[in-house]
């Protein structure tokens, strides 16, 4: 009899039956770590890695994010993976030239907001950051550079920032970007 407390029963033990089987899915996804934090410097929480980003092209993909987190913003360094097309772990390791943390050859104190890309035109793969100084100022925006697909990296190079009035005048179109990403 359709409505009785009895099919009524029925049905919700069924569906709570379902929902606790496909939770038990989920759950068996398995999970690859891809980078453990290096550091050990006495002045950042370590075994820590946040704020990833990450950018596939092709059949790799590459990640990198802050490794020793300090409490008050940024990491001891930036720590990258190149991953194949099956997820597994072609090569990592620490962005090298950005903080003086274990021998990593940088002058910053810190290294914040990695951002991955790939230039496809010339094969790079691209890491952005900004540096931190001891001041807790950001001096510049650099980008490190894999020119053999993600296998190892270069020192940093700045990049030149230019304001939104020059953007305007070297590229008339970027006001009505500008525009249309804000509205």
């Amino acid at each position: 009899m359709p409505g009785s407390p009895r099919t009524t029963c029925v049905v919700t033990t069924v569906a709570l039956l379902l929902l606790v089987a496909a939770g038990g899915a989920q759950a068996a996804v398995p999970l690859n770590q891809v980078f453990t934090d290096p550091f050990t410097n006495g002045t950042s929480q370590h075994r820590t890695a946040v704020e990833p980003d990450t950018f596939a092209f092709g059949s790799t993909m590459v990640t990198a994010a802050q490794s020793g987190r300090f409490f008050d913003g940024g990491g001891s360094g930036i720590g990258w993976a190149t991953l194949s097309s099956t997820g597994s772990v072609v090569a990592n390791g620490v962005l090298p030239g950005l903080t003086t943390h274990n021998g990593n050859g940088g002058s910053f104190d810190r290294v914040s907001d990695p951002a991955v890309a790939f230039d496809a035109l010339h094969g790079v793969w691209l890491v952005s950051s900004i540096p931190i100084t001891s001041s807790v100022t950001v001096p510049s925006v650099v980008v490190s550079r894999s020119t053999d697909g993600g296998l190892t990296w270069g020192d940093p190079v700045n990049v030149e920032v230019i304001g939104i009035e020059a953007a305007a005048v070297s590229y008339p179109g970027f006001a009505d970007d500008l525009a249309g990403l804000l509205s």
